[in-house]
């Protein structure tokens, strides 16, 4: 792994050298590539146009994060910032210098980047969901402008991916394996979801056992290893001790931070959609409906953030 690392310090030297004048832009892409804007941004618009597309983007996006949760307590992986200054391979000390940005301390292990996988995951549901509209288009005419569409949507993706990439990289919070990893790990699970139908119908009680299963999972899996002497909240005091600015320092980066967060909107969601209020405001697909069936859903994601 040390090999590993040494060479992709190597390219976040490069990457903060020779392509300093795109730094506004690579970090507006990390902010891009955030998994909150799957629940702030993405999943309104969404559920407005398709409910089943906002219904598995909230699953895609849960799921998705607990097992890059799990992929990270379980791969250990370092992030550069600390790697650095800790690793035995320089010689003298000469440790290469990597530059620190407000959004590179996040204080939970490195491999797979969240960022990465959350925005792969998101954004191929988006791009398929949106691909099955046109299908459907029968005619020739229609058949090349699906295929144009389809080459158009996918070259989006795909630069959206290596952007959001290249911007965690580059503001050193992760190595370049960890982010392909991440996206790799992101469509992998959005894929699954494609073929998973039963959570279009799920009841109530449904969502209260997935809840329970993430949540005491996690927990579990938590505690057996700390009874083994395993601490896999390691990163975090390297997190406060390599951090260049102690502000830089976000709680909500914690893994436990963002899994609560999640288990929270999962919870809203089902108790939303499930609602009586849901099902009424729902009946007729009018404006005034749809912002009630929208609100009604919303309500407790957003008292959850609160």
């Amino acid at each position: 792994m040390d090999l590993l690392h040494s060479n992709g310090v190597l390219i976040i030297q490069h990457l903060q050298r020779d392509y300093r004048a795109y730094q506004d832009f690579l970090n507006f892409m990390s902010h891009v590539g955030d998994p909150r804007n799957i629940f702030s941004i993405y999943f309104p618009l969404w559920f407005q146009l398709n409910q089943v597309v906002g219904t598995k983007m909230i699953w895609v996006a849960v799921i998705g994060d607990w097992f890059n949760l799990m992929f990270k307590w379980i791969l250990f992986g370092h992030r550069p910032y600390w790697w650095v200054q800790e690793t035995m391979i320089y010689p003298n000390q000469s440790s290469p210098c990597l530059e620190q940005f407000p959004i590179t301390c996040e204080t939970g292990p490195g491999s797979p980047s969240g960022h990465a996988m959350g925005s792969s995951c998101v954004w191929y549901l988006m791009v398929t969901a949106a691909l099955s509209y046109t299908v459907r288009w029968k005619d020739k005419s229609a058949v090349t402008l699906h295929r144009l569409t389809w080459s158009f949507l996918w070259s989006i993706f795909w630069i959206i991916q290596i952007s959001v990439c290249i911007s965690r990289v580059f503001i050193a919070t992760h190595f370049p394996h960890q982010v392909i990893l991440g996206v790799f790990a992101g469509i992998l699970v959005a894929e699954a979801f494609e073929h998973t139908r039963a959570i279009q119908t799920a009841s109530f009680r449904m969502y209260m056992k997935t809840n329970l299963f993430l949540f005491v999972f996690a927990l579990g899996f938590y505690l057996v290893l700390k009874l083994l002497d395993i601490d896999l909240l390691w990163s975090v005091p390297k997190a406060k001790k390599w951090c260049a600015n102690p502000d830089w320092i976000n709680i909500d980066t914690t893994p436990f931070a963002g899994l609560v967060r999640n288990l929270g909107a999962l919870f809203g969601l089902g108790l939303g959609i499930n609602s009586e209020m849901f099902v009424t405001s729902c009946k007729e697909r009018s404006y005034a409906s749809d912002c009630s069936c929208l609100g009604s859903v919303l309500c407790p994601l957003v008292n959850e953030d609160n």
